[in-house]
């Protein structure tokens, strides 16, 4: 089992989050909206998979060093103009060799950075991966089988 912290709660970040918990991980999903963690705690339902069984197990939270205190892998899923000013706010609280998996696509509109790149610029101690895939939230956050890809400067951070 691995405690895994979810940065963003929106519907990849959740279906993400949801499989890691199912998995039998520690899963903690971060938000930087109050009002969608209040929704997640109090439901326990996203309004955008209504189909998707959040594990009672996962934890919910919009304190970004709680978040981060010890996870052996951060999931970066955040939404692609808010990547780099997401990177910026964690950088204080990631550890060295921290491992943070980017599941977001997009550039940065000014720079043209792929968001690992702009991950990699605001928290260079880090190890970042990234993974995509022909996949939809919806679905991977019902259990149904799809294939996605991971890469990673370093072998055993893509390995892990």
């Amino acid at each position: 089992m691995s405690k895994i912290t979810v940065m963003g709660a929106g519907t990849w970040g959740m279906a993400l989050a949801i499989l890691l918990a199912n998995n039998g991980n520690d899963v903690t999903v971060w938000s930087a909206v109050p009002a969608e963690i209040r929704m997640l705690l109090d439901t326990h339902k996203h309004v955008n998979l209504p189909e998707a069984e959040i594990p009672d197990s996962m934890q919910f939270t919009e304190d970004i060093e709680a978040a981060l205190a010890c996870p052996d892998i951060v999931v970066m899923g955040v939404a692609s103009v808010y990547t780099r000013a997401t990177a910026r706010r964690m950088k204080p609280f990631v550890k060295d060799g921290q491992i943070i998996v980017n599941v977001a696509k997009g550039i940065e509109e000014n720079t043209l950075a792929v968001l690992t790149e702009q991950i990699s610029e605001e928290i260079p101690q880090a190890n970042v991966a990234v993974l995509s895939g022909p996949s939809h939230a919806e679905e991977v956050s019902r259990g149904i089988p799809t294939s996605v890809t991971i890469g990673a400067e370093d072998r055993e951070t893509a390995e892990y």
